[in-house]
Formats: structure tokens, sequence, C-alpha cells
């Protein structure tokens, strides 16, 4: 056998067995998982009809005319991942009654009780991975359940109650990301977008923020989030944006 042909074996089988070697420390990392309660400060506006012959309701709410009516509320994120892939989940839940005069004089007041609860869960890979920055590639399915009880007192039209609500699937696909500002300081956020006429016709969902890391295991996160989604459905529609201050707290293990 030739040298050439000895030395081309030799480095063939050190590529294989750095690859092998590669394989099997990938397989040998263990599941890391984090944990985040949080608080979303958003406001609403936008438009939604609740339902056939009920007229679309304008809605302009801040944060403290939700918080002032707020009934029940719950957020929290959980993510896993292994090596270069993870999973994450992120759930909602709102639940809002309010009331008010109507605008113009064929109703007197609105009564209405809302209740918005999302599900997201998102498969993962990791696009780049160094001592700094993190970045992952991300896509899957968001999951709304919107309900509404709406009372109309009577004005010039008789009055009207009506029972309402829609729930459906929005894919969707982003990137979400971290990097260090110093040794506790880090700079985090997503942008992700969906529907894309399959639920929604549209939704996008985009945080920025900064975070600071208290130990290795509890970190805190604050930052801006703003979601927009457009639902168009015979007799119901929902074109809200929510957006305001976020603020959580992260637990690894």
């Amino acid at each position: 056998m030739s040298v050439s042909k000895v030395r081309l074996s030799c480095l063939t089988a050190a590529a294989i067995s750095a690859s092998g070697a590669s394989l099997l420390a990938q397989s040998a990392q263990e599941w890391e998982y984090q944990i985040t309660p949080y608080l979303w400060g958003a406001g609403q506006t936008g438009q939604v009809q609740y339902g056939p012959g009920v007229p679309p309701v304008d809605i302009d709410l801040s944060f403290s005319d939700i918080l002032e009516n707020l009934d029940l509320a719950g957020m929290i994120i959980f993510s896993a991942n292994k090596g270069r892939y993870g999973l994450t989940f992120d759930y909602q839940y709102v639940n809002v009654g309010m009331g008010g005069a109507t605008p113009g004089t064929d109703f007197g007041n609105a009564d209405v009780n809302s209740i918005l609860s999302l599900g997201t869960v998102l498969g993962e890979y990791r696009i780049r991975n160094t001592n700094e920055t993190s970045l992952w590639a991300g896509g899957g399915l968001r999951y709304w359940n919107v309900s509404t009880d709406l009372s109309l007192t009577a004005g010039t039209q008789p009055a009207i109650s009506a029972s309402s609500g829609d729930n459906w699937f929005d894919p969707m696909l982003g990137l979400r990301g971290r990097t260090s500002i110093s040794d506790k300081w880090f700079a985090t956020g997503w942008a992700y977008a969906g529907g894309f006429g399959a639920g929604s016709e549209s939704m996008v969902d985009v945080l920025g923020g900064v975070g600071y890391d208290f130990t290795d295991a509890v970190s805190g996160v604050f930052g801006y989030r703003y979601l927009s989604v457009d639902r168009e459905e015979p007799g119901f529609s929902y074109d809200v944006e929510q957006q305001g201050f976020m603020a959580g707290v992260s637990f690894n293990f």
C-alpha cells in the first residue's frame, strides 16, 4: 500500500472517530429545563364581532382598565432542550368582565365577560450557540380560544344578549434568542409570525427585553411585548392588538 493511501486511510478513520465521539457526546447530554411564570401588562385595541346579528364592537382598553375588571389570569412558559433540540410551551389565560355605554343611540349599555386562552407549542433547533449568544429557530402551533357573553340594553333598537366564541389553530414560525451584555446582564427576545390564512389571517408576536442572572438557577426578565391577531369568520371577527410591559422569573433545572 502506498504512503498516500495509508495517510488517507488514517485521516478517514480519524474523521469517523471524531464524528462518532461527537454523536456520543450529544447523546450523553441531559435534558435541561426552564419554567417561567410571568405577568404581561397588556392593553387591547381593535374590533371584535361576537356573533351573527350583533354589530362589531370597537375596543380600546389600557392595562389599568383590564386590571380593574380582571377576574382571573395566569401565564407561564416551559421550555426543555437537549443539545441543539428544544421544545417550548407557552400558556395564557385571562378572564375579564366589564361594562359601559355604547357609542350612538342604537343601544344603551354593554356588559361583556370575555375569556381568552392561548396555548403554544414550538419545536426548536439551535442555529447558533456560543458562550455569549444562543439563537433558536422554531415552528409549531398556537391554539386560540375566545369566549364572550355580551348583553346590550335597549336604545332605539331592542335589547340583545348573545354568547359566542371561536377557537382555532395558527401555524407559526420564528426566532428566539439571548446574548450576554455582561457577566450577569443579558438581552433576550423573540419574533414570530403565524396564521397565514390557515387559522387567522395573520398573527405577529414580538418581545424585546433585558434580564439578570441572580444565580445559575434563577434569573429575572423585563421587556416589552406586542401581539396582534386578525381572525375573520362569518358572524365572528377578532382583530385585536395587545401590547405592554412583561416581567417574569425563570427557574432552571
